[in-house]
């Protein structure tokens, strides 16, 4: 009966820590998602969830992607608890948690999902793409950007504005976006993150390949990307105060 007691104690321990790691709490925000936007349905919509794009030992993973007749939207889930802090020309935005003492930052998410855009559009060309990013946990509330929105918008947010995909338009973008689904290992999409943030570290845009350049705008210096304004790649200068 001990025995017994100390495996469930033991079970119950694991996944109270298992459940507080960033990645499952990122895969339960998918699957809400999931819930809302739903499956593919011929002629009427397509959904494609987990999409690798690999190209020259660079991957980018989009979390979902909704084709119908109000666009191509590409989505990107953040499942953060606290209050969130941003504005789309920001470069980090802020997680405020237990009352402001603690403060995290994170990489701008639409920043993040346009460099997703940038490698759908090299495959599917001209097609009208919307950038979507939702927050899980509603608490949007603070932050100042254009397309970003909570999860229960979601839904209202995928059926607004004019039609502007035909059915078989729909269908095009859809198989044209299968056909060149990367089929990588986790193991190599790992890789190709690592070889990404190692090439950042030599001036060299994880985006186009571009060099990256020292330049001066409204928020102080940063290294943005030679192809602009085709790629709009930014890089913050981190200054540290003793």
């Amino acid at each position: 009966m001990i025995f017994v007691i100390i495996i469930i104690s033991s079970i119950f321990t694991f996944w109270a820590i298992y459940s507080k790691r960033p990645e499952f709490r990122g895969k339960r925000g998918e699957k809400q998602v999931r819930r809302i936007i739903g499956n593919t349905i011929e002629g009427k919509k397509y959904v494609i969830n987990d999409y690798i794009i690999s190209t020259d030992n660079k991957s980018s993973q989009v979390d979902h992607i909704v084709i119908n007749p109000y666009g191509i939207f590409v989505i990107e889930t953040k499942n953060y608890s606290g209050q969130i802090y941003g504005s789309e020309s920001q470069l980090e935005w802020t997680q405020v948690l237990k009352y402001g003492k603690v403060k995290n930052k994170f990489y701008n998410p639409l920043k993040q999902n346009a460099t997703h855009i940038y490698a759908i559009k090299n495959i599917i060309g001209a097609f009208p793409i919307r950038s979507l990013v939702v927050f899980v946990q509603n608490n949007t509330s603070n932050i100042s950007a254009n397309n970003v929105i909570p999860l229960s918008a979601l839904r209202k947010t995928l059926h607004n504005g004019e039609s502007v995909l035909s059915a078989s338009k729909m269908q095009t973008a859809y198989e044209l976006l299968i056909a060149h689904r990367s089929e990588i290992s986790t193991k190599e999409h790992i890789q190709n993150i690592k070889t990404q943030q190692q090439n950042l570290e030599k001036g060299i845009c994880p985006r186009c390949g571009g060099t990256l350049t020292l330049r001066h705008g409204k928020y102080g210096e940063f290294y943005g990307c030679s192809n602009y304004p085709t790629c709009k790649f930014k890089k913050r200068i981190f200054k540290y105060l003793g």
